[in-house]
């Protein structure tokens, strides 16, 4: 599997691919978008956990002893070691973690943090360490940073990476650098939604150069159902983002608000409709692929 919320991966890339490089980058950066998402969700959660917490459960004494997630959201096997006295907490997947919405996980991610949290001008910071999502390797160092948290609660937070890179089961790799703002808007302290902005560059698995940018916000709702699951804050429902590979440039829409995988992809004056559910990297948009045999 691939870490997106959507995407497969296909293991033979060997599909003439090469005729449309741009499948595979606008694939890869939709997925690492998602990553973010599901990584920005599980740091948070970490971050909560106290070594005196109830939140935590363990079957030995509230300050003994590595924490659980509640509800083994993450899996029965991962585990945060707290070190309160130097603001780090070290989270472990013991072999391979299934969480309740279907990722898998193992390996280990080292937060550090600053003294405050939650105002303008906190921190984290995440290092990984053999640590794979749904069989993929991630690298890299994350840091986010708190821009500004207005009076109901409402945050703005900007995240780079730096070295980031995704290898796959197949041994190719994407490698990234970004910077991203986040502002998530909460009602009555309840996350309703989140916004995504920013760009990042790096080479893809074809070994191309590329470039993202949202030119318009991303949009991630908190209350969407899809396949009768809930998937809080990790379906893109709007946005704009263009990804650009050599001379040639993609535009992924997100849609208008809908709770779907449908996104509108434009290539060269081609426009098709994909479910990002059935497309796997390695495989190519279909209009664009007769656009581009007509041009022939």
């Amino acid at each position: 599997m691939c870490v997106g919320l959507f995407f497969s991966c296909s293991e033979d890339n060997a599909s003439g691919f090469s005729e449309n490089l741009s499948t595979t980058t606008v694939l890869e950066t939709i997925n690492a978008i998602s990553f973010d998402e599901d990584m920005e969700e599980l740091i948070s959660e970490t971050l909560e956990l106290r070594s005196s917490s109830s939140y935590a459960r363990n079957s030995e004494s509230a300050d003994k002893g590595p924490k659980k997630f509640n509800g083994d959201k993450y899996g029965d096997c991962a585990t945060v070691e707290i070190d309160e006295e130097n603001n780090v907490k070290t989270v472990t997947f013991s072999g391979t973690c299934y969480g309740k919405g279907g990722q898998s996980r193992s390996g280990t991610m080292i937060i550090s943090y600053s003294d405050v949290r939650n105002e303008a001008g906190s921190f984290r910071q995440v290092e990984y360490l053999d640590f794979y999502m749904n069989d993929v390797k991630i690298e890299g160092t994350r840091r986010t940073e708190v821009v500004s948290v207005d009076e109901n609660g409402n945050k703005t937070m900007k995240t780079t990476v730096t070295e980031g890179k995704m290898i796959y089961e197949d041994g190719t790799f994407k490698t990234k650098n970004s910077e991203m703002t986040r502002f998530t808007y909460r009602e009555e302290s309840k996350k309703v939604y989140s916004t995504l902005t920013g760009s990042s560059s790096g080479v893809s698995t074809e070994g191309v150069n590329f470039s993202m940018e949202i030119t318009t916000p991303i949009k991630f709702s908190y209350d969407c159902s899809m396949d009768g699951k809930m998937k809080k804050g990790k379906v893109p429902v709007q946005g704009i983002k263009v990804t650009t590979d050599g001379d040639s440039s993609i535009t992924t829409d997100f849609g208008d608000g809908v709770c779907d995988s449908l996104v509108e992809v434009t290539k060269d004056g081609e426009v098709e409709t994909v479910d990002l559910k059935n497309i796997k990297r390695g495989e190519r948009f279909k209009n664009i692929l007769k656009s581009k045999k007509k041009k022939k």
